[in-house]
């Protein structure tokens, strides 16, 4: 009788669970254009918190001196980033038809090789003059956009934590709730520490190497890799073609895939899991869902957060008898829901 009634009692919790996601998938989707902005903002929260209680506990400054000093120093970082990027982007846009016609030569080059490897017949005129009716344009141009529009939802977000942080009550908290916060901000000031570490090393990489759109590429890499697995290969994957269009040796290009490869084998396998623990034990099935899922609601910014929240989502899960199976389910260990 407790067997039947413990299977019936987890077949009710799924299918609660099931509505609980439809219900909030739609929540989500409707009112993204306010939760991206206060996610984004909480996510900034955990980051300048320990600012904060530094500043409290170690050097015996008050709360109402260490708030405005943690958030002069969150906007002066941004201020320092946000300008060079945005003058590398828009280089890039004002230079846009002259990559379209590198890409072509380059395109040429790959093609005329393949034909006499094959013996292939190609038509590359054909190809050649659809990849230049391609809206290079029309995509430079809603790139710019999206820059744009970056710095307004920027601003309302430093709206949003200024807001948090000042909200921040010091009552005393449950002795779960600390240590889910606790391990929550952990998780996030450690993963953006080894993003920006990450970035680091390739964004020199390609200065050394002059790439052109060094910036742009380690900035990239600071978002993909929150993305477990698939973001680092992307992030190494992306400056190649760039580099086959602008170096005419090998030395470069080589260097360019060996050093960020190398880096991300290191970081990735050793220096990460060590680091973070339990929270990056996700299932590749887990985090290809959570891309889909969040990208699905919150479009490009989605993929970047998917994983964080659902690494957040599972340390929560954590802690609780009931949600306890759903973690251990994320992490792809199904046997434990039958136990």
């Amino acid at each position: 009788m407790p067997k039947e009634f413990r299977e019936q009692n987890q077949i009710l919790t799924f299918s609660v669970l099931i509505m609980a996601i439809i219900a909030s998938a739609f929540a989500f989707y409707y009112a993204r254009t306010v939760l991206i902005p206060f996610v984004l903002a909480m996510l900034l929260k955990t980051l300048i918190t320990p600012i904060i209680e530094f500043q409290i506990n170690k050097l015996r400054v008050y709360r109402l001196v260490a708030v405005p000093i943690a958030i002069v120093i969150v906007v002066c970082f941004f201020i320092i980033i946000l300008p060079p990027l945005f003058n590398s982007i828009r280089s890039f846009l004002l230079n846009a038809s002259d990559y379209q016609d590198r890409v072509i030569i380059f395109i040429d080059f790959i093609l005329r090789w393949i034909q006499e490897k094959t013996n292939i017949d190609l038509d590359i005129m054909l190809i050649e003059e659809s990849i230049k009716d391609l809206p290079f344009l029309d995509w430079t141009s809603e790139l710019l956009g999206h820059t744009a529009h970056f710095f307004e939802t920027f601003f309302i977000i430093l709206v949003i934590l200024l807001f948090l942080v000042i909200g921040d009550s010091n009552k005393k908290k449950t002795q779960i709730w600390h240590e889910i916060d606790h391990s929550v901000k952990k998780y996030i000031s450690t993963k953006f520490i080894i993003a920006s570490g990450t970035a680091v090393i390739f964004g020199l990489t390609y200065w050394f190497l002059e790439l052109e759109l060094a910036l742009v590429f380690a900035s990239l890499t600071f978002f993909l890799s929150f993305i477990p697995v698939f973001g680092a290969v992307i992030a190494v994957i992306l400056p190649i073609p760039v580099a086959f269009i602008q170096y005419t040796s090998a030395t470069p290009i080589i260097l360019i895939i060996l050093i960020p490869t190398i880096a991300k084998f290191i970081i990735g396998d050793f220096i990460e899991p060590k680091l973070i623990g339990s929270a990056l034990k996700l299932h590749p099935v887990t985090i290809i869902l959570s891309l889909i899922f969040w990208g699905i609601l919150w479009g490009v910014v989605g993929v970047f957060l998917a994983a964080p929240i659902t690494a957040i989502i599972k340390i929560s899960f954590e802690k609780f008898d009931t949600t306890l199976p759903f973690a251990r389910l994320l992490e792809g260990n199904i046997h434990h829901l039958r136990d």
